[in-house]
């Protein structure tokens, strides 16, 4: 019951005819963002059965698991698993880096340790069976559509189950590392369905805990600069109870979500808030609605739109459709709901929060979690194809001294481009942080190619990691209708921008590297965002939370803030060059020329910029 796994690579050299440019795709030495690495309290607690965790809430239970062991969950890039959202272990560690153990040699990596199950009472007689789903990572088909690493043949996946009598783990299942493609030959399927019966009377004590965990290695291959994330199993619908048969093949009595939701634009995840109109909404959304029974189930679909203090603004009914039993819902009300909605003119940077729920019936089944996955659809400053998230590290290897990386945007309306956002990875060393750079702005030929040159930095640019980096154009571009944002690398050496591979933009990425602009034919989007106007320039984030007033305005020699005690304040022109900063609650304006500026006030993590315009007496 798998449309596509959660496919990707090593290293994948690409384009092997082409012996002068190629584009490659790392995996990740480190992540920057908690979306992988999940930090949660200790708990003391205890389970009782049943015990389930689908991981559809994109965490694991505090009330199924040890907080500890480097295991991740995941909603917005995954296997179309059993349900929304799985469990991964790979070879980094709770604090999202390779382990400090990892070579190429066999390692132990990650581990997930349930809290001690309240099973004292029961015995072998009472059917008590622990049972999940696995994927081994690197998924099938076209190499360049796949991610994750697939573990090696010496690599290894294992369940341990804990015995009280002398304090010990006991193996009692484990799978050597191999391909996706070979588990559907074998089984016709990809998930891998296990059920271990818990047959012995030593098991059933009070603290008695089971555990999934892996081991990994590196490939012969890697070197600092390019060793990686790797490895990679994935688990989904975690159960265990009684009165079950083992033999048996499952009957989940389930209608769920199997992927996230989708964004409502067209193209985008996001758009500058006053480029949005209503052809930029999608006309349809792609839905996947599981039916995990042996039944056909009938079932019921809407969504609705809410603002950020949660009033309704529209709802979708599907009404009423049967869910097919053990596949995907097909009826278009379900699986292809049509939008039909056009959010409200905008006037600052708004978010919305979409809601989608199915449920079986008109009560619903026992797994509620599963039955519903909300979408924030954000309206900034800039566009974006990305969900925020790396899975891979892009660049492109040649020998030629000069590589160009352009990226298409349809920008909706006349506007001021002014930065650019870029996401870095960070790699072994950090051995791409002198990699020197150039922000470059082309216009779109008849073919839809990169054309003349709009815009190029004068000086140049370096990798900054921690997430985006904002960078500021060193002077704003006018543009409208199909441009290209990207770069000019200076030398060879391996970039590693961050890549997403919830959305296939590669229609829309284009390289050079001697005379010809090659189109991508990786599948997945570069994490680059053209920011629009002046507050972009200053890097403003699209919830500006600090209320002040702020006088005289229009101002002579000195400004005030009142409302927030002394905060930092920064004076920028409509460029967004920083012209004059002071600590305090007044900045000094009589060295400044007559003209508009902006006024960016920044005090205890919350930012407010207002328009400032200086006129001298």
């Amino acid at each position: 019951m798998v449309r596509r796994g959660w496919i990707a690579l090593w290293i994948i050299w690409l384009l092997p005819s082409m012996a002068a440019a190629q584009e490659v795709l790392l995996p990740l030495q480190r992540t920057e963002t908690s979306a992988h690495r999940l930090s949660r309290k200790s708990s003391a607690g205890e389970v009782r059965l049943p015990l389930f965790d689908d991981f559809a809430a994109g965490t694991m239970s505090a009330a199924v698991w040890q907080p500890e062991g480097g295991a991740t969950v995941a909603v917005d890039v995954s296997p179309l698993a059993p349900t929304v959202g799985v469990a991964t272990l790979d070879a980094m560690d709770g604090d999202g880096r390779l382990y400090e153990s990892a070579s190429t040699e066999r390692f132990v990596a990650d581990t997930l340790t349930s809290l001690p199950i309240r099973i004292d009472g029961m015995t072998p007689a009472d059917s008590v069976v622990l049972s999940f789903y696995y994927l081994p990572g690197g998924g099938y088909g076209n190499m360049w559509e796949r991610m994750g690493d697939t573990p090696d043949e010496g690599d290894s996946l294992l369940v341990d189950f804990f015995r009280p009598a002398d304090s010990s783990w006991v193996t009692v299942w484990a799978t050597c590392g191999v391909s996706v493609d070979t588990l559907m030959a074998r089984t016709g399927e990809a998930w891998q369905y296990v059920a271990l019966p818990l047959t012995e009377a030593d098991w059933f004590d009070s603290t008695f805990r089971f555990r999934f965990r892996n081991y990994a290695s590196l490939p012969q291959s890697s070197t600092s600069g390019r060793a990686g994330n790797c490895d990679f199993w994935h688990l989904d619908y975690v159960v265990m109870d009684r009165g079950r048969d083992a033999a048996a093949l499952p009957r989940w009595r389930d209608v769920a979500f199997a992927a996230p939701a989708p964004s409502m634009l067209q193209h985008y995840r996001n758009m500058p808030f006053n480029h949005y109109n209503a052809s930029a909404t999608a006309s349809a959304l792609e839905m996947w609605i599981a039916n995990l029974y042996s039944s056909d189930l009938a079932s019921h679909y809407e969504f609705a739109v809410f603002d950020t203090m949660g009033n309704e603004l529209f709802r979708y009914d599907g009404g009423f459709e049967n869910a097919p039993a053990h596949a995907y819902q097909s009826s278009q009300m379900h699986a292809r709901p049509t939008v039909g909605y056009a959010f409200p003119a905008m006037t600052e940077p708004t978010d919305y929060v979409v809601v989608h729920t199915v449920r079986e019936g008109t009560g619903g089944d026992g797994h509620g979690q599963n039955d519903t996955v909300r979408y924030r659809q954000s309206f900034g400053r800039y566009y974006a194809y990305d969900d925020g998230t790396p899975e891979n590290g892009f660049g492109l290897s040649s020998t030629s001294a000069q590589l160009y990386l352009a990226y298409r945007f349809d920008v909706a309306r006349r506007d001021t481009l002014t930065a650019v956002d870029c996401y870095f990875n960070h790699t072994l060393d950090d051995q791409n942080a002198s990699v020197a750079f150039y922000l470059t702005v082309w216009s779109m030929d008849a073919e839809g190619r990169p054309a003349e040159v709009l815009y190029r930095d004068a000086v140049r640019r370096f990798p900054a990691f921690g997430g985006f980096a904002h960078y500021v154009l060193e002077a704003p571009v006018v543009v409208e209708g199909s441009v290209f944002v990207g770069l000019e690398q200076s030398g060879s050496n391996y970039l590693n921008l961050g890549y997403d591979r919830s959305m296939n933009t590669a229609d829309r990425i284009y390289y050079l590297t001697g005379t010809e602009w090659q189109q991508s034919i990786l599948s997945g989007s570069l994490m680059i965002r053209p920011c629009f106007g002046a507050a972009a320039a200053v890097g403003i984030d699209a919830r500006e939370t600090l209320e002040v007033k702020v006088y005289p305005n229009p101002a002579d020699e000195r400004v005030t803030v009142a409302g927030f005690g002394p905060s930092l304040l920064t004076i920028y022109d409509l460029m967004g060059r920083e012209v004059v900063a002071a600590r305090g609650e007044s900045i000094d304006t009589q060295g400044l020329p007559d003209g508009f500026y902006l006024l960016k006030v920044s005090a205890h993590d919350a930012v407010k910029v207002v328009k400032l315009l200086i006129k001298h007496q």
